[in-house]
């Protein structure tokens, strides 16, 4: 949030898995997060995994020109496999964010919605669409080996 005020600009985005619900969900609390956070050519370092309500988590991300940004946040809610929420704040932002999870089963599969709010700026949640669309694309192929 903002000083000012809620920050108007939100995120959504879903996507279908041919995994459980279980599964997806727990792929979002493991270390293995750093094989598939971040857009392509983007490689994720887990450094801090603490997932509980109250805990806190930090990834690395190594971009391909070799430098990082690192991301860190708190988990708000843990509601396995139903719902996950946690803060995302990058080192190099003042601004905190919101990401809230879904998982839902569908068929044989899960149905994972991603609502990121709290952006200030347009451009902001547009950059994390590009991230956010680059995850959920890896995070297939990770949930598919």
């Amino acid at each position: 949030m903002s000083p000012t005020g809620p920050a108007p600009f939100a995120l959504e985005l879903s996507r279908r898995f041919e995994a459980s619900p279980e599964r997806v969900f727990d792929a979002w609390l493991d270390k293995s997060w750093g094989e598939w956070v971040g857009p392509p050519g983007v490689n994720g370092e887990v450094v801090q995994l603490v997932p509980k309500v109250g805990g806190s988590y930090r990834v690395v991300m190594h971009l391909p020109s070799g430098d990082t940004l690192t991301v860190g946040g708190q988990y708000k809610e843990i509601s396995r496999p139903n719902r996950l929420a946690m803060s995302w704040k990058w080192e190099h932002e003042e601004q905190d964010t919101l990401i809230t999870l879904t998982f839902r089963a569908a068929g044989k599969g899960t149905l994972l919605t991603i609502h990121h709010e709290g952006f200030a700026a347009p451009e902001r949640r547009d950059s994390h669409n590009n991230g956010w669309t680059g995850t959920l694309e890896k995070l297939e192929k990770f949930l598919a080996d």
